[in-house]
């Protein structure tokens, strides 16, 4: 499959597989929000790009989402109305609702950084 971005470079290689073996980003905001226990943090992700008019912004513009909040997949053994209590919207609702609950791509992103620059000064 192709896509707009190309090959990732080195540094954006990187980038994509320390967001994927890292937390969600939706779970995490959900966290903040004290509407998820720290312990239902979804860890090992899928990683999404942010796009503009439906165009990859580039591999440095995307965060991890767990396989419910990008691709709507219950996680193991939970049905999808447990799944849509206890998480929340997936992407796959539709944008609007999914950036009303989880923030702006550019907040995700912005929340990814930070994620993984914390985790490279641990």
């Amino acid at each position: 499959m192709s896509h707009s971005t190309g090959a990732p470079t080195a540094a954006e290689a990187e980038r994509i597989v320390e967001a994927k073996e890292g937390p969600c980003m939706a779970c995490l905001a959900l966290v903040t929000a004290d509407l998820l226990a720290p312990e239902l943090v979804v860890i090992g992700c899928d990683y999404n790009h942010a796009k503009s008019g439906n165009v990859r912004r580039g591999h440095m513009f995307g965060y991890a989402l767990c396989a419910w909040h990008h691709r709507r997949h219950p996680l193991e053994g939970n049905t999808f109305a447990w799944m849509r209590a206890i998480y929340g919207p997936s992407l796959l609702d539709g944008s609007r609702v999914f950036h009303e609950t989880y923030g702006s791509d550019d907040e995700l992103i912005e929340q990814q950084t930070y994620v993984i620059e914390q985790r490279r000064a641990a």
